[in-house]
C-alpha cells in the first residue's frame, strides 16, 4: 500500500524514505546517520507530481527540462512547482508536495517510484507513464556519467 499524503505546515507531504535513498537524494554514513539531504524542486501534474535534485551537477538543467516536458505532454498538464528540500520525519524522509491543480489531497495514497535524481509520485499506470520518466532518467544518469 503506497503511502498517503498528509499535511505538513501550510501544505502536503508525503514519506519517501526508500525511494529518496534509491535517488541518491539522501546520503548516510556507516551508522546509519544523515550526511546529505537534497535541496529538490518539486512540479506538480494532474495526478503527478516528479521531484528532482536541484543539484545541476547530479541532474543538469537540459535532464530536468526532458523530464518536465515529457510529464507536461503525457499529462496534459502542468501546475504550480516548489523549491523544497527533502526532510527529517521521524526515522525517515518525507518531501513537502505542491498540490494545487493536481486533484491530489491529504489522506490519498501515492506510490513513489525512483531513478537517480528523481522521484515519481503516481500509480505506475497513470496518463503521466511514470516508467517512460523513470526509464529515461536512468538513460540520463547513464549518459552523463563521467566514465
Amino acid at each position: 500500500m503506497p503511502n498517503q499524503l498528509t499535511t505538513a505546515g501550510d501544505g502536503l507531504a508525503l514519506q519517501v524514505t526508500g525511494p529518496a535513498r534509491s535517488a541518491g537524494l539522501v546520503e548516510e554514513d556507516a551508522d546509519g546517520a544523515t550526511t546529505h539531504r537534497s535541496a529538490v524542486v518539486a512540479y506538480g501534474f494532474d495526478g503527478c507530481i516528479l521531484v528532482i535534485d536541484r543539484d545541476t551537477d547530479r541532474v543538469p538543467m537540459v535532464d530536468r527540462v526532458e523530464l518536465v516536458t515529457r510529464a507536461a505532454a503525457d499529462s496534459e498538464s502542468i501546475h504550480r512547482g516548489i523549491d523544497t528540500k527533502i526532510q527529517h520525519s521521524g526515522n525517515g524522509y518525507r518531501v513537502q508536495v505542491p498540490t494545487t491543480g493536481t486533484g491530489l489531497a491529504a489522506g490519498d495514497g501515492l506510490p513513489c517510484h525512483a531513478a537517480p535524481g528523481l522521484l515519481v509520485m503516481a500509480p505506475l499506470d497513470a496518463a503521466v507513464r511514470p516508467r517512460r520518466l523513470l526509464e529515461t532518467r536512468r538513460t540520463q544518469a547513464v549518459n552523463s556519467d563521467p566514465a
